[in-house]
């Protein structure tokens, strides 16, 4: 109990964390497909994953930062750009490359394109990239396989190297997705969730569509993951709110879910614990922290012995301090606006 909690603790940090960065993305509708260079490698995310989707292979999606030289460069020089690279993955991979140097997205370059700028803004959002060079291995419908530390290589042989020592995890989810397309009813989502686990936490974003037939496929909640899946759900709608950059909207999607019958006490506290910590991002005034504290003690009134109440009796001592103090503030604030208008009439 005290593993599944912390989990879900860490799970809505993790979420705050990377909405905020996704608060600083603004939304893009369907882009225009783009080619692949003379290389054969996409710039364009989109482009490269309806290639992949009609071509049957996997994704090799480099993120870089030219202007910062070094191993950004050596990436584009001597591995893209390298004889030798297409005969080494062409066979298996799509390959794109999305380059975030700062004069790209500055209005005063040549060429400046702010709706492919903000679609690459997106996708470094979605695959939480926050260095570079980096590379994501990705299946043909965007799922991450994985992301791999770049190391230091010479050529595309070096990279091969390292991509290989990921070839039982590559196989591996290859062949989960391939028992996910022939299963059907409670099978399938059992598949769906075995893939769902052995996804990271940060990368479950794109497995919405595979959550959603979660729910689809199981009204009764027969396999008991119905809850799980209106959590994962509520998740990845709060992710579209900042995306679409209405933060407001992010709280409600995790008020929704306790609608239904089928959350457990447990999963009814996480979403009034995650409805609680996306309020507290916002810098509360008195309404918001008046808000904060209604989510927690609700938790806590599910079940007030488990790990995650106690976390919430911690937060919640701590808030209902905020809002002491940020009452008192207004009732000063409110006397010396009073005062201040008294003296303009006097005069």
């Amino acid at each position: 109990m005290m593993k599944k909690n912390s989990k879900a603790c860490k799970a809505a940090a993790l979420f705050v964390a990377l909405a905020a960065l996704a608060a600083a993305a603004l939304f893009c509708g369907c882009s225009k497909k783009s080619a692949p260079d003379a290389y054969g490698v996409y710039s364009d995310f989109d482009s490269v994953l309806a290639a992949a989707q009609k071509s049957e292979k996997k994704i090799l999606l480099f993120f870089t930062k030219m202007e910062d030289g070094g191993h950004n460069e050596k990436i584009v020089n001597d591995i893209l750009q390298a004889g030798g690279y297409n005969e080494l993955f062409g066979g298996e991979f799509e390959t794109c490359r999305i380059d975030y140097s700062r004069e790209r997205f500055s209005r005063k370059s040549e060429g400046f394109d702010e709706a492919q700028n903000e679609r690459d803004m997106r996708t470094a959002v979605i695959y939480g990239v926050d260095t570079t060079p980096a590379v994501v291995v990705l299946t043909k419908q965007g799922y991450v396989i994985s992301n791999i530390t770049y190391l230091p290589v010479d050529d595309p042989q070096g990279l091969k190297n390292i991509v290989e020592l990921d070839r039982e995890n590559i196989d591996g989810i290859e062949n989960l997705l391939a028992q996910i397309d022939a299963a059907k009813g409670l099978e399938r989502v059992q598949k769906i969730d075995e893939l769902y686990e052995q996804t990271k936490a940060n990368y479950r974003y794109q497995l919405r569509g595979l959550c959603d037939q979660v729910i689809k496929l199981d009204k009764k909640n027969e396999s008991g993951l119905v809850g799980k899946y209106l959590l994962a759900r509520a998740s990845t709608k709060a992710m579209d709110c900042y995306l679409r950059r209405e933060p407001d909207k992010a709280v409600d999607c995790y008020l929704e879910p306790l609608k239904s019958k089928f959350l457990s006490v447990e999963e009814k506290q996480r979403s009034y614990f995650a409805a609680a910590y996306i309020v507290g991002k916002d810098s509360p005034g008195v309404e918001s922290s008046e808000k904060i504290i209604s989510y927690l003690k609700s938790a806590i009134e599910l079940d007030d012995k488990s790990p995650l109440a106690e976390r919430c009796r911690f937060l919640l001592e701590r808030q209902e301090k905020i809002l002491a103090n940020q009452k008192e503030m207004e009732e000063k604030k409110a006397a010396e606006e009073a005062e201040a208008t008294a003296e303009n009439r006097a005069e």
